[in-house]
């Protein structure tokens, strides 16, 4: 009695594909494949052993579960034959094609068919037209990426965000799910930190404050709200409802609460890969005036300048006026706390950190008290404001810097002008190329004419995206160059009455301070302060 050969179909619809019909377990394409395949087997007189179906997940990955369940089936000797409805189906990997169909099945003796296109590895004259149908379904993977990657690139210019959770302190606008809403109780959670940054309070001392409040972190705040999943948060974060010092750095590191939307921050490292990498700042997507700001941008600048700076915490979790602003002048390390002044908790010593380390064999003490310098510091700000804002000549001289920026505005017009063209010119090509593949399956041009004219395509493409490359930066820089700044008279204006100095006033004015050694004839100490202004 002859023995029926075991056949198995593998069935698969990609997340790219448009004819899906609904939500359903099976697409009517799943459906379309599944009836094709059948029918074929029974004609051959094939027993049908199995069905794997991989709905929604890309032929150029092999992490698919049920393509996963056949590779293992394979290795058992379960079936004789794997019958698909074409070559595309089973992988659009060259390095798949090279290592299941002309190496692992052949050695377990499995006999690979792709239907429609006349793929059979039974048949050796035909591993040439299974490479060149591989390499064909690569570079489609390959435009197709790098089409989607465009399209998404243009939505996040034009303002849509694309991510799938608003950040901590929003929603999502139920009106236009790319844009987002304040949401006013965790909005007012984030200006609490930023105040209690301003204060000097560190971020593990704020997180401790937080949560002696009783105030949810953001992964159990939105888990309550029901808008939000992540299983790898969750265990630790939802079981304690901690606050980690790694989330309150992100607050106050985001600049989203500034009413600026930042996206394209990781990019996947290869269309064949799914490993993602951080791309470098300036490729960065930024928009400005995205939605309503949460923070004002002076005071997300102070905080920066005081994150930027901050050294140990003292007494209380906060930190000193002055932290990381204050450098040995001869050897340019910083000047860090040495034991108390006659054991007074509010003040203490400061000395040159490589002559601490070296034990004063590279550099001298430079000792200084803290109590000191911060008067010597108090004292020179407020002259400065005196000088400032008795010289009437102070609002000329700003007035012409403004002025000479806003010069810029005709030229950044152009140039976006000249912009906006070119998108058009990539978008063409895309277009063209996408025609070219349609050429290439219906048998319009060649394999030898589609691999001739898609290296114009490449060439012209690649051109094209340099060149939006280059005008973007130059626009990005431009628009930079033309933003407001800051007036120094009105800072000033601001701190026209003070006798305390603040963090915020040292973030405001300080750049950084110099110490110098004390003279051991004069008792003299020169303190030089570079400001911010």
């Amino acid at each position: 009695m002859e023995t029926r050969l075991r056949a198995v179909l593998y069935l698969r619809l990609s997340k790219e594909d448009m004819d899906k019909a609904d939500s359903g377990d099976d697409s009517a394409s799943i459906v379309n494949q599944r009836l094709l395949l059948t029918d074929h087997a029974l004609a051959q007189g094939w027993t049908v052993v199995d069905t794997y179906i991989d709905d929604d997940y890309s032929g150029l990955y092999d992490d698919r579960p049920e393509f996963d369940r056949l590779i293992r089936d394979s290795k058992l000797g379960r079936f004789d034959i794997v019958l698909c409805k074409s070559q595309s189906r089973f992988t659009r990997n060259m390095e798949h094609l090279e290592k299941y169909l002309h190496h692992d099945f052949l050695l377990l003796g499995i006999r690979f068919i792709g239907l429609v296109d006349g793929v059979d590895t039974s048949i050796e004259g035909n591993k040439k037209t299974r490479q060149i149908y591989g390499l064909t379904n690569e570079w489609y993977c390959e435009d197709l990426s790098r089409n989607i990657k465009s399209v998404f690139r243009q939505k996040m210019k034009a303002g849509q965000f694309l991510g799938s959770f608003a950040p901590y302190g929003y929603l999502r606008d139920p009106e236009d799910g790319h844009r987002f809403i304040v949401d006013e109780y965790a909005a007012n959670i984030v200006n609490m930190i930023y105040d209690l940054a301003m204060e000097g309070y560190g971020s593990k001392a704020i997180s401790h404050i937080l949560e002696d409040r009783g105030i949810d972190n953001p992964t159990v705040y939105k888990k309550k709200q029901g808008n939000y999943a992540n299983v790898k948060a969750e265990a630790f974060s939802v079981k304690y409802n901690f606050w980690s010092t790694t989330t309150i750095n992100r607050i106050l590191a985001n600049d989203t609460y500034l009413g600026t939307l930042t996206q394209g921050r990781w990019a996947k490292v290869s269309y064949k890969d799914k490993k993602v990498k951080e791309t470098p700042k300036d490729q960065w997507i930024i928009v400005e005036n995205h939605h309503a700001p949460i923070i004002s941008r002076d005071k997300y600048d102070k905080v920066q300048k005081i994150k930027a700076h901050r050294r140990r915490a003292t007494e209380g979790g906060k930190v000193h006026k002055l932290a990381g602003k204050i450098r040995c002048a001869d050897c340019g390390s910083s000047l860090v706390k040495s034991g108390y002044t006659n054991h007074k908790m509010e003040d203490w010593n400061l000395r040159c950190q490589l002559a601490n380390k070296s034990r004063k064999k590279l550099c001298t003490n430079h000792l200084i008290r803290a109590s000191v310098i911060e008067k010597i510091v108090l004292e020179n700000i407020q002259m400065l404001v005196r000088c400032v804002l008795e010289n009437k000549d102070r609002k000329e001289q700003i007035g012409l810097v403004l002025s000479r920026l806003t010069g810029n505005g005709d030229r950044l017009k152009q140039m976006q002008s000249e912009c906006c063209v070119l998108l058009h010119n990539r978008e063409t090509l895309n277009r063209k190329l996408s025609l070219l593949y349609d050429d290439r399956i219906n048998g319009v041009v060649t394999d030898q004419q589609f691999v001739r004219l898609k290296e114009g395509f490449d060439r012209e493409y690649n051109d094209v995206e340099k060149n939006i490359s280059v005008l973007q930066d130059r626009i990005a820089a431009l628009e930079s160059e033309n933003k407001e700044k800051k007036s120094i008279e009105e800072l000033i204006r601001k701190y026209c009455s003070f006798e305390k100095l603040t963090h915020e006033m040292a973030a405001d004015f300080i750049d950084y301070i110099e110490v110098g050694e004390k003279n051991p004839d004069t008792g003299k100490q020169e303190i030089k302060i570079h400001w911010n202004l």
